[in-house]
Order: C-alpha cells, then sequence, then structure tokens
C-alpha cells in the first residue's frame, strides 16, 4: 500500500501547492477566532472559496489578472480583519470538544489518517498517472475552464462564457482555486481530487461527528474509516462522473451542517442566556462565510445543508414551540405561523423561479426503480442494476447494515434521531432521483435528478450511523467489562477495560475491511478509473491510446494565434486544455449552440472545397487547422452520424499536413486563403 507515496513523490509539489491553495486562506482567517485546529481545518476550504469569490470579482472590476501573486493580495484584508477582529473578539472554547484525552486525539488522529490514506490509494490506483486527461463529458469542459482563467485572467462566475457558450453564471470556487497552481491543468485537476476525497472530505465528516455526537468519541474516530468504504463518494462524483466543482461543494457540506447544529444547540441550550450575544453574531457568520463557500463551489450544496440541517432544527425549536405553546399561545401561534410562510415562500422560489426552473425541470431518463433504487440507496452498489445485475461482492454489505444498526440505535439516543432522520431524507430523494416520473421527482431538480450528485450525502449521514452503531456497541462492551474487572485494574491513564474494548473495536474494524475486499478495492479503483482507460483502436472514446501525446507535441508546432478544428467527441477539444492552442468547439455539451457557423461546419466541412458557405464559415470561426481522426463513437454520439462533415474530408488539396501517427492528421487549412 505505501507504493502510492513513491507514485505521488513526482507530483509532490503540486499536491503541496494544490492542498496550501485550499486551506491556508481560510485557516488565516479563522485561527484569530479560535475556533480550535480541527473545527479551523474543516471550515478553511468553504472560507478560502469566498475569499477568493470576493478576490475575484474584485481583480476583474479592476482590471487585473486572476492569479496566485494577485490572489494571495485578495486575501490579505479578510486575514488582518480577522486579526483585527480575534483580539477583542473570538470563542470562549473551541468549536471542537474540548478536555479530550490523549486516547481520543490519538484515536481521532489515526481515524482520519487511515480514513484519508485507504481513500487516496484508491484514488490514484483508478486515475493512474496524475499527468493523463480524463474523458469524461463534464472534465473536460472544466480542463478548458481552467486554461481559459489563465489566458484570460477571469476567475469570476460569469468569466467562463467563451468556454460555456453563453454570458450566463457557472459556479467557478474550484476553477478559481486549482488554476492557481503552475503547470499541467490536468495533472492539478486529478490530483485536486486526492485533497478534496482524501483530505477535506474526512476531516470534514470528523468534524460533523463530534458536532452530532458530542458524547460518542469512538463515532469521531470511525466516521472517516467508514466513509472510506462508500463508492458514491469520491470515487463516482469526483471521477466517474468528473463533476469536480460539485464534487468540491459536497465536500465543504459536513463542515457546514456541522457549525449549523453547533449554533442550534448553543440557542435553544438550557444556558443559551449566559452565552454572549456576540458568540453568537461570530458563530453566526462563520456559518455565512461557510456557506458563502459552499455556494461557491455550487449551489446545490447550501440545499443539501438544508436538507440535512432541517431535522436538527426542528428536533431543537419545537419542544420549545411547544412549551411556549402552553405558557404563550399567540406568540407560538405568530411563530408557527411564521414557520409555515418561510416553507411556503422557499417552496414557492423553488417551484417559479425563472433562475431555477430549467435546472428543476431538468430532463433525466429513469436510472432504477424501487426495490432497485433501495439497494442502491442502502448499499451502495457501484453500478445501476439495468447496467449490469449486482454480484454479492457489489454490495457495501457489512457497513450498509451497520448504518441501518446505527439508524435504529439513534431512535434511543436524543442527539443522534435528527441523524437518522437526515439519513432517511437523502435515502427518499435517491430514490425520487432514480425514477420513475412522478409528482414529487421535481424535488431533485436542485441535484439535476441525478442520484449521483445525492448519493453523497447518503454516504455522509450514513458514514455516522455506522460509526454509532459501533460507537454504541463499544460503550455497552465497556460497561460490562468494568463491571467484572477488580476496581484496581481499571484506572491509570491506559484503564484495561478501555484498552480491550479499543482493541476489539479495532480488531472488529479491521476485520470487516479486510473480509470485504478491502472495502471493495477493486470496484472502487474501477469506478475511478473509468474515465481515464484508453483504448488501443484511434476513434474508440474521446482519446485512444497514445492521443493524448500526440496531441499534445502536433499543438506544440502551431503558433500561438491557431485555431483548431473538429469533432469534439473525437479529440479536438483537447488541443485547447493540453497545448493552450484555441479549438472552435470548447464543451460536449451544446457545442454549436447559438452559433450558425459551427452547426453548418459540424455537417458541411468536408464540402470545403467545393461550396463557398462553408469557407465563409470556416473564417467566421477563426479556424486555421483541421483534427482528424478516426471515425468511432463517445458519450453516445457516433462520429459518422452526429459530427459527417469532419470525416472523410478530401485533404489532397487546400491543406496541409503538419503532423501524423497512428491514423491521426493534423492539417494546416490553406483553401480558404
Amino acid at each position: 500500500m505505501l507504493n502510492w507515496l513513491f507514485e505521488l513523490l513526482p507530483h509532490a509539489l503540486t499536491l503541496v501547492l494544490l492542498v496550501t491553495a485550499f486551506f491556508l486562506p481560510g485557516l488565516l482567517v479563522l485561527l484569530p477566532l479560535k475556533p480550535g485546529l480541527p473545527a479551523a481545518l474543516a471550515l478553511g476550504p468553504a472560507v478560502t472559496l469566498l475569499i477568493f469569490l470576493a478576490g475575484s470579482l474584485v481583480l476583474d472590476a479592476m482590471g487585473l489578472p486572476w492569479s496566485a501573486p494577485s490572489a494571495a493580495l485578495t486575501a490579505v484584508p479578510p486575514v488582518f480583519a480577522a486579526w483585527l477582529l480575534g483580539r477583542r473578539f473570538s470563542f470562549r472554547a473551541p468549536l471542537w470538544p474540548a478536555g479530550l484525552g490523549l486516547q481520543v486525539n490519538l484515536a481521532v488522529g489515526a481515524g482520519v489518517a487511515i480514513g484519508s490514506v485507504v481513500t487516496c490509494v484508491a484514488l490514484l490506483r483508478g486515475i493512474g498517472d496524475p499527468a493523463t486527461a480524463s474523458q469524461g463529458w463534464d472534465p473536460i469542459f472544466h480542463l478548458n475552464v481552467l486554461r481559459w482563467i489563465q489566458e484570460s485572467g477571469s476567475a469570476t462566475p460569469w468569466g467562463v462564457a467563451p468556454i460555456f457558450g453563453a454570458g450566463t453564471y457557472y459556479p467557478s470556487g474550484w476553477h478559481s482555486v486549482v488554476s492557481l497552481v503552475p503547470g499541467s491543468v490536468t495533472e492539478t485537476a486529478n490530483l485536486s481530487s486526492i485533497v478534496i476525497g482524501g483530505m477535506i472530505w474526512p476531516i470534514g465528516l470528523t468534524f460533523l461527528a463530534s458536532a452530532v455526537l458530542p458524547r460518542h468519541p469512538a463515532a469521531w474516530a470511525l466516521t472517516p474509516l467508514f466513509a472510506a468504504s462508500f463508492v458514491s463518494f469520491p470515487y463516482s462524483q469526483l471521477l466517474r462522473s468528473g463533476q469536480w466543482p460539485n464534487g468540491l461543494a459536497t465536500a465543504l457540506v459536513p463542515a457546514a451542517l456541522a457549525l449549523s447544529v453547533l449554533i442550534l444547540r448553543c440557542l435553544t441550550s438550557a444556558d443559551r442566556a449566559g452565552t454572549p450575544a456576540r458568540e453568537h453574531v461570530l458563530l453566526a457568520a462563520v456559518l455565512a462565510a461557510a456557506l458563502g463557500g459552499c455556494a461557491a463551489a455550487h449551489p446545490s450544496a447550501v440545499f443539501a445543508t438544508a436538507v440535512a440541517v432541517l431535522p436538527f432544527v426542528a428536533a431543537r425549536t419545537l419542544p420549545l414551540l411547544i412549551r411556549c405553546a402552553r405558557r404563550r399561545p399567540w406568540i407560538a401561534a405568530v411563530v408557527g405561523g411564521a414557520a409555515v410562510a418561510a416553507g411556503a415562500a422557499a417552496l414557492g422560489v423553488l417551484t417559479h423561479s425563472r433562475l431555477l426552473v430549467s435546472v428543476m425541470a431538468y430532463p433525466r431518463a429513469v436510472r432504477a426503480k424501487v426495490p432497485d433504487s433501495l439497494y442502491l440507496a442502502f448499499f451502495d452498489l457501484p453500478r445501476f442494476p439495468a447496467i449490469s445485475l449486482p454480484a454479492p461482492d457489489d454490495f457495501n454489505l457489512a457497513v450498509g447494515l451497520l448504518v441501518i444498526l446505527g439508524g435504529a440505535a439513534a431512535l434511543f439516543i436524543r442527539d443522534a434521531r435528527p441523524l437518522a432522520v437526515s439519513w432517511l431524507a437523502f435515502v427518499a430523494l435517491y430514490v425520487l432521483a432514480a425514477g420513475p416520473e412522478n409528482a414529487l421527482r421535481w424535488l431533485t431538480g436542485v441535484w439535476y435528478k441525478d442520484t449521483q450528485r445525492i448519493a453523497p450525502f447518503i454516504a455522509m449521514t450514513g458514514s455516522l450511523l455506522a460509526a454509532l452503531a459501533i460507537a454504541v456497541l463499544a460503550r455497552a462492551a465497556h460497561r460490562a467489562v468494568s463491571v467484572r474487572l477488580p476496581s484496581a485494574r481499571t484506572g491509570g491513564r491506559w484503564p484495561l477495560p478501555a484498552l480491550l474494548v479499543g482493541l476489539s473495536v479495532a480488531v472488529v474494524t479491521c476485520g470487516m475491511y479486510w473480509g470485504s475486499g478491502s472495502y471493495r478495492s477493486a470496484e472502487r479503483v474501477a469506478v475511478a478509473a473509468q474515465n481515464y482507460v484508453v483504448a488501443a483502436k484511434p476513434g474508440t472514446g474521446v482519446l485512444s491510446r497514445g492521443e493524448q501525446d500526440f496531441i499534445q507535441r502536433a499543438g506544440a508546432t502551431l503558433p500561438a494565434d491557431a485555431v483548431v478544428i473538429g469533432d469534439p467527441f473525437n479529440g479536438e477539444t483537447y488541443f485547447y486544455a493540453l497545448t493552450g492552442r484555441h479549438v472552435v468547439y470548447t464543451q460536449l455539451g451544446a457545442p454549436t449552440s447559438g452559433s450558425a457557423a459551427k452547426e453548418l461546419l459540424r455537417t458541411g466541412f468536408n464540402r470545403l472545397a467545393t461550396d463557398k458557405s462553408v469557407c465563409e464559415a470556416v473564417l467566421k470561426v477563426g479556424a486555421t487547422h483541421f483534427y482528424e481522426d478516426a471515425p468511432g463513437a463517445s458519450h453516445g454520439s457516433a462520429s459518422l452520424k452526429r459530427w459527417p462533415g469532419f470525416y472523410n474530408v478530401p485533404t489532397g488539396r487546400g491543406f496541409e499536413k503538419v503532423a501524423a501517427a497512428d491514423g491521426r492528421t493534423l492539417y494546416k487549412i490553406t483553401a480558404c486563403g
């Protein structure tokens, strides 16, 4: 397993720079406020994204380019402001539980480290060489956005218009961070998955476990271990789906949810009167910053946090409302009416907002039906049953059963009941998103009715419940052992009952890991590797074997102002991401939208020598070079059917060969003057 460290050595500098970019600005803002290092680490990336969002807007307004030095300068004012604020206003006690013994600190640290290593190993094995370009639908677009930000110097959510194809908003939080790291955009993009899935996610989950289950420290250590067993995140969403920005937003939700729970507890606890108002304000300000960072990554994270926190809000406020109703019924009626009105208003926004209507009504095919969707939700299958019938080893059986057991145990634990409800809420949303079409499926439109965007939140809540199940059993075992051992042998820093129970928990956890094939290691790696596997035959897939190297070599020979045209589903669009040479089609999604010239060339480029309008279209889009590859198919696009203009092109006249190898050729277009 340690081989992965040696595999990362050539990319160590890039990885260090990514960790610095994601964590450091937020840490420098949070640490003066004294939330405690664990909480600052969990919340830091979200605060960083908010800082960078504001900084990108300021720099864009001033006409200054987005770069590492300019981004660092934009971080100085909030860091300085936090330092000044921290001198007078800071948390009285850390947001992370205080007074923990050495055993708890060691166990939690080990849990985070092991969970991180297990995740990183599978991610790295799936990716292979981090310099390999992902062939996913979304990653092709995101790689080009990274290149565009580095070229244009604009990292605002509206600055990606030339790549996105319309002057509209697109969340650029992930892009703003990753674009700061110099070097290959494919390497930095791929390694960002290691940081997001292997660091931000387990740290955030551990912080969430400490907030939701404050009386079960064993669960804090076990949560990142069980989280590593889920295929849905980070392997499926980050790499198979290639949803890098949305995946980053997913990884930020646990920390934002943890802070929301802490605020609720602070506002509704019996000793809330003794808490200074400035403490509440400071908590609210940090939460607002964390949610702002989540929205900067992807707005759907805010909705996920809202869904997860609603059961906690209900559990904390309903008893207060009932007591208030007994003493002051009119006040309770007003508060209850206001809550209903707020819910109705939120529902109205979701159903009538012009901004959300296209998202909420996104046409998504049925992916699975009950009971298949329940198997997927409860046991984290690596693929849909409609694609291939699941084998017994495909089920995350041991952890899935622990999640169900933890959900049952939560019914008897006051602090954990809302957690079980949140888990069931995400299970319900998953089943609705999977299909079939029904009157409530629109509720999942915020996630584009995509099960792969919802499943990570089942993993988030489920990993806590699985850890809770073991923690409850361990506590019961500890009591049983303590009763049977002489009192003289139970004292000291390392009491014998605690050692025996801790050892038993470690043995059980290790047994689950090895008994499940290293948490279905082969499946996790296969899911992560899906977009990095290249076929030997040219034209098979977006990139075939040797094609990335060819594009990099051939692109390097082109002049800086060259513009390449060809079938984007067959390699053309990579010229920009890999070499910086512009392309006509910058993405796979609606690549010709809004351009009659692009649409004409899609079907008629091979009439270049005989049709004057084709040459006019070439000049309009600025194409100077043509990339030709063997016809094939990728992402459901059959080359000869969907992009016939770029095949059977008579290149004997009007073209000049620039480079050729293995059935691929790059030409200079000379037919249009």
